[in-house]
């Protein structure tokens, strides 16, 4: 026989013991050991919206603003040419070294002199350096996402250990600089929108409980991936952090609604062709909002006319063994005390709380 079929086979075989010793306590009840260790675990869906804030200083680079386009050439301690230039241009995602610009004279022009020179359409064209060493010259700009979200943790007591993957459809705004903004242009990625891919493990703490409501701190690390307008060879990511808390309205044993605001600290890093590693840092804030689940550690009332919203024990009409079950869908808003079919009273709602005699 196959190794790997024997193995498999000795794991069933010992999962099936363990379901005959401990299906039955010592109470005489029935409970499903499987159900018990499925319950210890929730699965979470969410999504929402973030906000982003790239900032990165040009240190160690002289700005080179052409009619066309920015371009970032080191700072070698003497200004660039003003007839040959070598530059970087795209050196937010995907740097890419332009060999040769001319930078021509504006007060060199191929015909007369005009009266009046700032009719000349070439000096309104002209090409500008600017030291960014000297200025503090530096990018600020905002992008926004879309984040969708799925987790899954074990719970020990009000600790929370699991892991998750989220997906973020982002959209990148133009970065403005932080000085001479009537002199020098904004900056446009060749780029409207990308994709973020989060893979991620994480660690919780239930910490307060109020009415139905539960408040969750939660730490995330893990690691990000954009799309391809991203150049993977050129762009190294650490791993970043994401600190939040998690409020769950709690609306059975089973299923919560969650609401989760949260911020992240993360930068990347572009290697560019010439001149030192340009660092972005890329912060957000992330509000999201979705549910979560446990799979009920005891099944519904086999009758279907059982409605009672209690645990209760019952007789197996098919296996005659006692056994305990719920009344209630596990999504069905519920105190597993007393139940909440009727959580508003008759003289409540509606026009009848308007009524001296509402009956």
């Amino acid at each position: 026989m196959n190794l790997k079929l024997k193995y498999w086979l000795c794991v069933m075989l010992c999962i099936s013991q363990l379901g005959i010793v401990q299906a039955q306590d010592s109470d005489g009840i029935y409970r499903s050991p499987v159900r018990k260790v499925l319950n210890a675990f929730s699965i979470n869906f969410s999504t929402g919206y973030a906000i982003t804030r790239y900032s990165h200083d040009l240190d160690g680079y002289y700005l080179i603003q052409t009619p066309q386009e920015l371009l970032l050439t080191p700072n070698n301690g003497e200004p660039p040419s003003t007839t040959l230039i070598q530059g970087t241009t795209n050196w937010f995602n995907n740097p890419i070294r332009i060999d040769s610009i001319i930078n021509q004279n504006v007060f060199e022009v191929p015909f007369n002199r005009l009266p009046n020179p700032v009719n000349n359409p070439l000096l309104r064209s002209q090409t500008q350096v600017f030291n960014a060493d000297s200025l503090g010259l530096s990018y600020v700009g905002y992008g926004h996402g879309i984040p969708v979200n799925l987790s899954l943790h074990y719970n020990i007591a009000d600790i929370r250990i699991g892991g998750g993957v989220q997906y973020e459809k982002h959209w990148v705004r133009k970065l403005k600089p932080t000085l001479l903004d009537t002199q020098i242009r904004e900056y446009k990625t060749d780029f409207k929108s990308t994709n973020y891919w989060r893979y991620y493990g994480y660690i919780g703490y239930k910490f307060y409980n109020w009415w139905n409501y539960s408040f969750a701190a939660e730490i995330q690390l893990g690691r990000i991936n954009a799309g391809q307008e991203f150049n993977t060879g050129a762009i190294t990511r650490g791993i970043f952090t994401n600190i939040g808390v998690t409020i769950e309205d709690n609306w059975s044993e089973y299923f919560r609604v969650t609401l989760r605001p949260s911020i992240d600290i993360r930068s990347f890093s572009v290697a560019m062709p010439a001149g030192p590693t340009i660092r972005h840092a890329y912060p957000s804030f992330q509000l999201q909002i979705g549910f979560s689940f446990n799979y009920p550690e005891i099944p519904r009332s086999p009758m279907k006319a059982d409605h009672i919203q209690l645990k209760h024990v019952l007789t197996d009409p098919k296996t005659g063994r006692r056994m305990e079950v719920r009344g209630q869908p596990f999504w069905k808003r519920q105190n597993p005390k007393v139940g909440e079919n009727h959580r508003k009273l008759f003289r409540n709602k509606g026009r009848n709380k308007k009524k001296i005699n509402p009956y």
